[in-house]
């Protein structure tokens, strides 16, 4: 019974008991004990052991265990072993090491006692030759407003514009932030060309504040770059991406049949239009109509003209033949929100956002009429059968009938601020259908507009609808999962149709009322006989959600999408597929960047099993392959460029010879699929790690399994390779990181920092950073290969799919699984920008190497390449960066942006005056001052 009583007292007492033979230990003179005691020191727990181990360490026996403690010291910076240090006179011999631990212990005037030199060159020596870890703390311990002065012309030495090429974006804020406090203005303008914008900023600033100016004929350019000065740099980047290549058809929002049912249009996602001649399934024509999505489309004019108007609130007629615009209409000041053809594809009529009406000639594009109507944006509008009147819908419920020619009010009728949803007249425009976001359906008296019926039944708000006033029809789909059909004056639904556990995303009704056709979220088509909702066929349609369908004028074809690409053709009513008028491709779900001369190329892996090759500069497709998998889940590309690693959905992991495109090898794994894929540097071995939670390493040769590690306790979801192949580092469902020691593979430390899953990984080019993430709201970045916390970034809400360092090191991007990418500062531990940069979850990041950009890919089946924001220090541009910088400063939109670009211009052609280079002809001819051409 006395055993629990005791245990919180044996747990010290054992522990202060060992620190007294670590203690005697060192006394032997064991060095290892020297760190232990000092990590006692540091971390422990017990303030009596800790008292024990500060106790032994201020009475080191040996020169050599001073060394190991002085490096402690620096390397972990914990103020009770400085004291000790201090105390004790503790330092390194050697005489930069020396200085350096003088500086970051804050021992300034016995530093200047061993570094009188103004310049400080023991202490510049010791900072270039210790390791990073330290030259972090050396940055850090730069907060003193003399010692930071000393930091600074320790590293500017007596070469400044030759040593700024080497510094980092610390060692810039450090030289910046001494110089300031110094007041050196004259050498502070003379590193302005060199630094990195953002700190030219600042350094700029500082001087005006100070009211310096140069002397001589710098004053001018000093002058000009004063008056253009932004607030602060923003890191600018072009606003459109270098390359975007297509690898899956955009989403499909809109499908039309023409009038006479020969011709099918569909809208997409993108502002494409395609149509298709329906008795030979043959593409007609493919064009971008829009640069945003496409919400309304119309085939007139007896099949020669097509329609289309999009989200960005644009409209504009194409010839279907040529596909040359015939005239398109855009009000900067009015927003169009929706669009209807009159009975006859005459006119096209919209509504905007003030609530003006508007009808446009099909033909010219003219003007007919434009009439002021209620002051809320117009959200539903119908023309009648015979033209002569047209129903509006506002966002705020209000209703109102107009004159079809003249467009004077014939009726109107207040909203309860419940936003109309769609609007259909009856054959003899004497009724109208109403159906609104919340509320529930209404027919309408067509004369007055009172109320003739209200449909009861409604629970939930409508995702879909259907209406043939004609036949007396109103067909909904509800968020609640059931599609409910009301037939004539009947008050009540004639039928209740449960989907359970599936959404309805699209429906329409034949022409004749006879059958009702719903699309649903996970990929299946219903037929519904009308008016008894008896359900005669079920179609497994898509892989992915069905995201539009339309019956044909004569009711005997279905015209449908899915989210995965593909449009096909239905007859009705038995549901067998008559055309598959475009198939998917997939979507892009792993990248990997394929090494090789001219930075070789990009690979793609794909929802479709199949590897698509393009190449880095321009896009252009280098050669497609068959994985023979159903989906690709990762890809790994050897770094000699020679081979392919590739995982399927179905559990297979294959390896290819990316030369010929042959199989070289085939794993035999267990039936668990693999998340995730890292070749070592060598490119011998690669590792592959997934849902078992376990990680095996393969050799690439043959394809045989050389190894197991296990640890995490759930799905590994990331891994990555250290560039020097020393150090495997794994993230987990488990909330854990773990990193591995290779060739070893022993386990190293586990850093539990997280709360959530680590979704996502990246180690830095030098190999001395790792960066984590999963939805926590921070991005944590640790020191290598130890695993102590360096810092956390703040990032954005969402879940990070993939990380990535930029080629210094200095920049981190995140893609995100609601398709933004992310650009931290990984110096400042700050968000910079954010970008747009796909409608599906980002898949997959590549930095470019030596060009300053970065490939992204998407589940919206797009590969983008961008360039990176402009962070980079002046004194690493070339003069294609002055030409960049012009350019962007034409070509932007925005007027933020510009300043941006117009400074970054103005602050290079100062870096470039009086440097000469070779530049071709053609291509910059007439952008320098002067130019020598031969």
């Amino acid at each position: 019974m006395q055993i629990p009583c005791t245990f919180p007292v044996l747990g010290p007492l054992f522990f202060r008991r060992t620190t007294e033979r670590i203690a005697a230990a060192v006394l032997q003179g064991d060095l290892q004990a020297v760190s232990d005691l000092a990590s006692i020191a540091r971390t422990g727990v017990d303030a009596t052991a800790r008292a024990i181990a500060l106790h032994a360490l201020g009475s080191l026996p040996s020169r050599d265990a001073i060394e190991v403690f002085c490096n402690d010291v620096l390397l972990h910076g914990d103020e009770h072993l400085e004291k000790v240090a201090i105390h004790q006179g503790y330092m390194p011999v050697e005489p930069g090491s020396q200085a350096l631990f003088l500086y970051i212990s804050g021992q300034e005037e016995a530093l200047c006692h061993c570094d009188p030199d103004p310049s400080h060159p023991i202490l510049a020596r010791g900072y270039r030759t210790a390791p990073d870890r330290i030259k972090a703390r050396a940055l850090r311990s730069f907060s003193g407003a003399h010692m930071g002065r000393i930091l600074a012309h320790a590293l500017i030495g007596t070469d400044p514009e030759q040593a700024a090429i080497r510094w980092s974006y610390g060692e810039w804020e450090a030289v910046i932030s001494g110089l300031t406090d110094e007041g050196a203005w004259d050498l502070l303008w003379q590193l302005v060309p060199s630094a990195p914008p953002s700190y030219a900023v600042a350094a700029l600033r500082n001087m005006k504040t100070a009211g310096w100016r140069p002397a001589g004929d710098d004053r001018r350019s000093f002058e000009d770059l004063i008056r253009m000065i932004p607030e602060a740099w923003v890191f600018p980047m072009p606003e459109k991406p270098l390359v975007s290549i297509r690898n899956q058809d955009s989403l499909c929002l809109k499908l039309v049949f023409s009038p006479d049912g020969t011709l099918l249009a569909s809208g997409n996602s993108d502002g494409r239009v395609e149509i298709w001649q329906l008795s030979s399934g043959r593409p007609i024509t493919s064009l971008t109509a829009h640069t945003g999505p496409i919400d309304f489309l119309a085939i007139v004019l007896d099949n020669t003209y097509l329609v289309a108007g999009s989200g960005n609130g644009m409209l504009s007629c194409r010839d279907i033949s040529s596909g040359n615009t015939i005239w398109s209409y855009a009000d900067k000041n009015r927003h169009l929100c929706c669009m209807a053809v009159t009975g006859n594809g005459e006119a096209i009529l919209a509504g905007d956002d003030t609530g003006r009406m508007i009808r446009l000639s099909c033909r010219t594009g003219k003007v007919l009429l434009d009439v002021p109507g209620h002051p809320s944006p117009v959200t539903a509008i119908a023309p009648s059968p015979e033209g002569n009147c047209i129903a509006v819908g506002h966002m705020d419920g209000t209703i109102s009938c107009r004159a079809g020619t003249e467009g004077r009010e014939m009726w109107s009728v207040p909203g309860t601020g419940d936003g109309v949803r769609a609007l259909a007249f009856s054959q003899q425009a004497d009724q109208i259908l109403v159906v609104y976001e919340r509320s529930l359906p209404a027919l309408r008296d067509g004369i007055t507009g009172n109320i003739v019926l209200t449909y009861a039944g409604l629970s939930a708000h409508p995702v879909c609808q259907d209406m043939s006033a004609e036949k007396s029809l109103l067909l909904i789909g509800g968020k609640d999962h059931i599609l409910r059909l009301w037939c004539g004056r009947e008050r009540y639904a004639a039928a209740e149709i449960p989907l359970y556990n599936r959404l309805p995303t699209c429906c329409a009704l034949t022409p004749d009322g006879t059958l009702a056709v719903i699309g649903c979220d996970e990929g299946t088509i219903n037929f519904i006989s009308v008016p008894e909702g008896r359900r005669i066929a079920e179609f497994r349609g898509y892989r992915q959600r069905v995201t539009a369908c339309a019956i044909s004028p004569a009711g005997n074809l279905l015209a449908s999408a899915g989210g995965d690409g593909e449009v096909t053709l239905r007859t009705i009513p038995s549901g067998e597929i008559s055309r598959t008028l475009r198939r998917p491709s997939g979507a892009v779900t792993a990248l990997s960047h394929l090494s090789g001369p001219n930075d070789a190329g990009i690979i793609a892996g794909t929802a479709g099993g199949m590897i698509r090759i393009f190449a880095c500069n321009d896009g252009t497709p280098v050669r497609s392959q068959d994985m023979y998998t159903p989906s690709v889940r990762a890809l790994a590309a050897s770094p000699d460029g020679t081979c392919l690693a590739c995982a399927g959905s179905d559990a297979s992991l294959r390896i290819w010879d990316l030369k010929n495109g042959g199989l070289a090898a085939t794993c035999e794994t267990p039936a668990t699929t693999a998340k995730c894929l890292a070749f070592l540097p060598d490119s011998a071995g690669f590792v592959s790690c997934g849902w078992d939670g376990m990680i095996r390493i393969w050799d690439t040769a043959g394809g045989k399994q050389s190894g197991t590690l296990a640890g995490h306790s759930s799905v590994i979801t990331c891994c990555c390779v250290a560039p020097k192949g020393d150090l495997l580092v794994t993230g987990s469902n488990d909330t854990t990181v773990r990193l591995w020691l290779l060739p070893a593979g022993k386990a190293g430390p586990v850093l539990r920092e997280a709360d959530k899953e680590v979704s996502a990984c990246a180690i830095s080019p030098d190999g001395n950073l790792l960066a984590a993430a999963g939805i926590d709201p921070v991005i944590r970045i640790y020191h290598l290969p130890e695993g102590m916390l360096a810092g956390t970034i703040p990032q954005i809400p969402g879940k990070p799919t993939v990380l990535a360092f930029n080629e210094n090191g200095e920049l981190l991007v995140a893609g995100y699984d609601h398709g933004l990418i992310v650009f931290y500062s990984v110096h400042e531990r700050v968000l910079i920008r954010t970008w747009s940069a796909h409608t599906g979850a980002v898949t997959g990041l590549a930095p470019g190497k030596g060009n300053d950009c970065i490939v992204t890919s998407g589940a919206d089946g797009m590969i983008h390449t961008f360039r990176l924001p402009f962070m980079r220090p002046l004194s690493q541009t070339t003069l294609d960066d002055l030409a960049l910088a012009r350019e962007q400063e034409h070509e932007t939109t925005n007027d933020a942006l510009k300043e941006q670009w117009q400074f970054l211009s103005a602050l290079l052609s100062l870096r470039f005056q009086n440097e000469i280079e070779l530049c071709p002809l053609y291509r910059d001819a007439g952008i320098y001052d002067i130019q020598i051409v031969g």
